[in-house]
């Protein structure tokens, strides 16, 4: 045991582990989300259920503990992809578990359902069949979170109510399930145009995010999400046209504890709302969709965990309104004070029937987004919407709509395209539904100007100090502006200091703290602090905050957030958070969670669900395959292919054999639980010099505990005297295949018996003694040995 665990060691000291691994823990969470707007003829095509499924998973990833090969998303699903998904993710829960490990399942379903069960398109998944099949999955504990119409039915099954938390002690071993439900029986499930989302799931993934984290422990128990959602989709649907809607649940829980459905500390990045704070906030992201939504009380720290990227924060409180913009990194958790808050314009409005009165603070109308513009501006927005957003709108939109569809063929399966009606028309006059839109222009603030002709930049205040706001930028050497709105060229740089959406070139570097939405091309360098949606295309290298489309380096990519889309890069490419797509270098590959392939000649992850092809592959977790001629991984739900596979928790050990002959042989097995690369060197006493063998192949092990066989098919080289390497084997080697049944007796150690077969062919094997010229010989042996 001692050399087998020593060799092992030596062999992972020898390459580069994955950085940042961390240890496995003791609990495993598994998911699966669906999201179906269609819901057959005769109902109305939902909005948002599909994206309220996206949104879901991706909290499960960034907060719930949810690596990506434990997650199974699948959007507009028929009853039989329904049931594949399930069955899949069945058969994960069911795969081997570490010791003492716990395992829990989260399934969430948002779409069209009835007092009979979901609705799936023409068919329909009952409530006793659901019941049923979550009961089969061997979880300890099962969360089964519905969105849709009467889900109700589910826990009223049980005798579930509308009602609100529920309340357990603070540790972590129970074993149960717990459902929980939009809306009860007799109710609609409730979405809304202006928050992008239904009420429930937008007030639930508000919570899970942080908005629910009451005591500011920096984790959100299932408890908290569900009592925030309660209570706020309760308070956003009492005047809405179809009424009050209740959540409800059906818990089946033993042991004590409560369960945490997200860590806000594991987040990558952050935002800390200050304690001297106090109303109604709203947090909307750089493509305007409304990420979270909480009423803050003074005197109470909120931790909240976002995805990075600009936000426009609104805060109502006590008849004002306050604005402001916070960018959140992985590199560091963001903070919102009071004093970063600007008050801002509130419209004003008359109450029926009382002349120049305002209406109650919570029914006061929504301000709309006002942008200032004058004629030449508008020629200025149709030149660059026609050159930039023609060029890199259209080529980023197409390269990471393939790259989606691509993605989501890969995860889901394929999915036939539906005329898609949908279940509950959206609400309307909901308090939810005020969510106020980003604030309006200030007076004082840069508008935007048609065309700027530049030679150099007035950088006397700082190199990022121009409030610039330009729809064209010709900049002859170097520019610097505060937005690009269309098309800008740069001799030398172009320097911004938010955002650019459009077309953006310059012989050397782009920077931009911001984010980019359109196409990004450098001699040299494109940096970017936020987000670079669609293209960037660089000389060198590529650096941005996140990525959704892709990037093409000549010698690296960088993404400090998650990659959603492709790197390609000459030399290496390097994902700090997640990938979901591919990473293809001439060199080597970084990914922290890699969903996906990955394609270098050195490619390193913490876990990838998908495939590794290179000449190293280094992962702690893989599903799916490694292909390369070293690969090492601390576990592998898969088959490697390689000349060493080495996985922690598979096979490295050593068996020793003797066989009728008097041959005997010692052999190192390195490779997964199932399947290893076997090297064996084998010695027979005789006249001077005595036999040596060198044999290299493929062996398997099938467990029948305490049972188990082995087979192996191995090339074997023999020759008296130690086998030189720099002669020619020819006529000297054969085939061997060997099949033992062992029997496990303590510590590894096992006793084994059975047969090899040494196969003398022609050509090959003419100078092996037994051997015969014009046909093959089977040289059969009863073996007996040792496994360690």
């Amino acid at each position: 045991m001692n050399v087998k665990r020593g060799f092992f060691i030596l062999l992972l000291g020898a390459v580069v582990w994955a950085a940042g691994a961390e240890s496995p823990v003791p609990l495993r969470r598994f998911a699966m989300v669906a999201g179906s707007n269609y819901g057959g003829e005769g109902l109305i095509r939902l909005k948002y259920a599909e994206t309220d499924a996206r949104s879901f998973a991706a909290v499960l990833q960034d907060l719930g503990g949810v690596r990506a090969q434990d997650m199974v998303l699948t959007l507009s699903p028929d009853l039989s992809r329904f049931e594949d998904a399930l069955g899949r993710v069945r058969q994960m829960v069911k795969s081997p578990r570490e010791m003492d490990e716990r395992r829990e399942l989260v399934i969430y379903y948002s779409g069209h359902s009835d007092d009979e069960g979901l609705i799936l398109g023409k068919d329909r998944y009952t409530w006793e069949q659901f019941r049923r099949d979550i009961n089969d999955i061997p979880a300890d504990v099962k969360i089964a979170i519905l969105d849709s119409c009467s889900s109700g039915s589910l826990t009223r099954a049980k005798g579930g109510v509308a009602r609100p938390a529920f309340l357990f002690d603070a540790s972590s071993d129970m074993t149960g399930h717990a459902y929980l439900t939009s809306a009860s029986a007799e109710e609609a499930a409730q979405e809304s145009d202006k928050i992008g989302a239904s009420f429930f799931t937008h007030f639930l993934i508000s919570g899970m995010r942080g908005a629910a984290d009451t005591v500011g422990d920096g984790v959100v128990t299932l408890n908290e999400a569900y009592a925030y959602a309660f209570q706020e989709t309760l308070a956003s649907t009492e005047k809405t046209e179809y009424g009050p809607q209740h959540a409800a649940y059906d818990i089946n829980l033993t042991g004590s504890g409560d369960l945490v459905l997200t860590d806000l500390r594991s987040s990558a990045a952050g935002l800390t709302v200050a304690e001297n704070i106090e109303g109604r906030l709203y947090f909307r992201d750089d493509h305007g969709t409304l990420a979270v939504e909480l009423n803050k009380v003074e005197g109470q720290k909120i931790e909240l965990g976002l995805e990075p990227g600009l936000y426009s924060v609104v805060l109502d409180r006590k008849g004002a309104r306050f604005a402001a913009e916070v960018r959140v990194t992985t590199r560091q958790r963001g903070s919102l004070s009071m004093s970063m808050l600007r008050a801002v314009p509130l419209d004003k409005a008359t109450a029926r029937g009382e002349a120049g009165s305002l209406p109650p603070y919570d029914e006061q109308p929504v301000p709309p987004a006002v942008v200032q513009r004058d004629p030449a501006a508008v020629v200025g927005a149709a030149v660059g919407a026609a050159v930039g957003s023609a060029i890199g709108g259209a080529v980023g939109s197409a390269v990471n709509a393939a790259i989606t569809a691509a993605a989501a063929a890969t995860s889901v399966g394929p999915t036939a395209p539906q005329a898609v009606p949908q279940a509950v028309p959206p609400a309307e006059d909901a308090p939810a539904d005020a969510a106020p839109e980003p604030p309006p222009r200030e007076r004082g603030s840069p508008r935007p100007s048609p065309i700027d002709f530049t030679l150099l930049p007035d950088m006397s205040n700082g190199l990022f100090s121009s409030s610039a706001d330009h729809v064209v930028g010709i900049n002859l050497l170097i520019g610097s502006s505060s937005f690009s709105r269309g098309f800008e060229l740069g001799g030398l740089a172009n320097i911004e200091s938010r955002d650019v959406t459009g077309f953006q070139a310059a012989g050397l570097a782009n920077v931009v703290l911001g984010s980019l939405t359109g196409f990004q091309a450098a001699g040299l360098v494109n940096y970017l602090g936020g987000e670079a949606r669609y293209f960037q295309a660089a000389g060198l290298v590529n650096v941005s905050g996140g990525l959704v489309g892709a990037q093409l380096a000549g010698l690296g990519n960088v993404s400090l957030g998650a990659a959603r889309g492709a790197q390609v890069a000459g030399l290496f490419n390097w994902a700090e958070v997640d990938v979901s797509g591919a990473q293809v270098a001439g060199v080597f590959n970084w990914g922290r969670s890699v969903t996906g392939p990955q394609i270098s000649v050195v490619n390193v992850a913490d876990t990838v669900s998908g495939a590794q092809v290179g000449v190293v592959n280094i992962a702690r977790h893989v599903s799916g395959t490694q292909v390369g001629v070293l690969n090492i991984s601390e576990e592998i739900d898969g088959v490697p292919v390689g000349v060493v596979s080495v996985e922690a928790k598979g096979r490295h050990g050593v068996d020793l054999w003797v066989d009728m002959a008097g041959t005997t042989t010692a052999a190192l097995a390195l490779g997964t639980r199932s399947m290893f690369t076997v090297f064996s060197v084998g010695w027979r006493p005789g006249p001077d010099p005595a036999l040596w063998s060198l044999g290299l192949g493929l062996g398997g092990r099938s467990h029948f505990k305490p049972f188990f066989l082995d087979y192996e098919l191995s090339m074997v080289t023999e020759r008296r005297g130690f086998p030189d390497l720099g002669i020619s084997p020819i006529g000297a080697l054969f085939p061997r295949v060997r099949a033992v049944v062992g029997l496990e007796l303590f510590g590894g150690v096992a006793i084994t018996a059975g047969a090899a077969v040494r196969i003398l062919v022609p050509y090959l094997s003419d100078g092996i003694s037994g051997a015969n010229p014009s046909t093959t010989v089977f040289q059969p042996s009863l073996i007996v040995g040792l496994s360690i």
